[in-house]
C-alpha cells in the first residue's frame, strides 16, 4: 500500500507547500497509529499551521510545547500525548523540554538547512526512555522506531529530519533524495538509544559530504569543507562505538 495516498482518516487537505518534509513526517506519525483514538497532537507555531487545522484529532498549538504536552498529560491522563514541534522551538525551549518526565512522546520535526546540527538526542537520551534519529526518507526505519516507542512509555524522543525545499533550495520533488543523501554521507546518522546507542541504518558506503552539499547548492570554502568532513567522521566512529555522538 502506498502510504502517501492512504490519508483518512488523518487529513481532510494539505495546505502546505509541495515536497514539504514535515507533512510527510506528520502522516507517517499519525499512519504508525492502530488508531488516533484518545490522542492529541501538541505542535508549534511555523510551517504546518495550517495543515494541523485539518486534521481530524485534537491539536494544541504552543510556543512552548513541551510544557503545554506536561500540563495535558496530567490533566488526561487516558490520552496520548504527542508533540510535533519544530527544531527551532524545541531549541529556544530546551529547559522544558530537559523536565519531562510525564507520559509524552515528543518528535520534533528538523527542517533547518543540516550543515550545523543541533544534537538534541544527545541532549535528551539520559532523560528518556527512549530517543532516536529518524529521517522521512527511510520510511521503514521511521515506522519501526514509531511501533518501539508507542509501545513505551514515559518521556520518549525522536528528530526527525524533514528536508524543506523552500529553505534549503532544493526542487521540490527531491525531498526524499536529499534526505537519503543526508544519512549515506553520515551528516544524519539514523540511531537509536534503548539503554546504549545503536546504529539502525547503516549506508553501503559514506558518501563524502561534498555530494550532499552539492545538492543543496551550497559553497563552503575548501577548509570548512575539510573541517565539516573530519566532524562529521569523528562522529560516525564513536557512534560505531556505541558513543553518543
Amino acid at each position: 500500500m502506498d502510504v502517501l495516498t492512504k490519508l483518512d482518516p488523518v487529513f481532510e487537505r494539505n495546505a502546505t507547500c509541495p515536497g514539504c518534509g514535515s507533512v510527510l513526517g506528520l502522516k507517517f506519525i499519525l499512519q504508525s497509529l492502530e488508531d488516533t483514538k484518545n490522542v492529541v497532537i501538541v505542535t508549534s507555531p511555523g510551517e504546518i499551521t495550517e495543515l494541523v487545522k485539518s486534521l481530524k484529532v485534537p491539536v494544541v498549538n504552543s510556543s512552548d510545547p513541551a510544557s503545554t504536552a506536561r500540563g495535558l498529560a496530567v490533566a488526561m491522563p487516558e490520552s496520548r500525548i504527542i508533540v510535533y514541534a519544530g527544531d527551532g522551538y524545541t531549541a529556544n525551549n530546551m529547559t522544558s523540554l530537559l523536565s519531562v518526565t510525564e507520559n509524552v512522546l515528543y518528535i520534533c520535526y528538523n527542517n533547518s538547512n543540516q550543515i550545523e546540527r543541533k544534537e538534541f538526542v544527545k541532549a535528551v537520551s539520559h532523560l528518556s526512555s527512549y530517543s532516536a534519529t529518524a529521517n522521512v526518507a527511510y520510511y521503514e526505519d521511521f515506522v519501526a522506531k514509531l511501533r518501539k516507542v508507542f509501545s513505551k512509555s514515559g518521556f520518549r524522543f525522536i528528530d526527525l529530519l524533514c528536508p524543506c525545499p523552500a529553505r534549503w533550495g532544493f526542487d521540490k520533488s527531491n525531498t526524499i533524495e536529499v534526505g537519503r543523501m543526508a544519512t549515506e554521507s553520515c551528516v544524519w546518522p539514523l540511531y537509536e538509544v534503548d539503554g546504549i546507542a545503536a546504529i539502525t541504518k547503516i549506508p553501503p558506503r559514506q558518501e563524502p559530504v561534498t555530494l550532499y552539499l552539492e545538492m543543496l547548492r551550497i559553497k563552503l570554502p575548501e577548509e570548512k569543507v575539510r573541517s565539516l568532513q573530519e566532524s562529521v567522521n569523528k562522529n560516525w566512529r564513536a557512534l560505531g562505538e556505541s558513543k553518543l555522538v
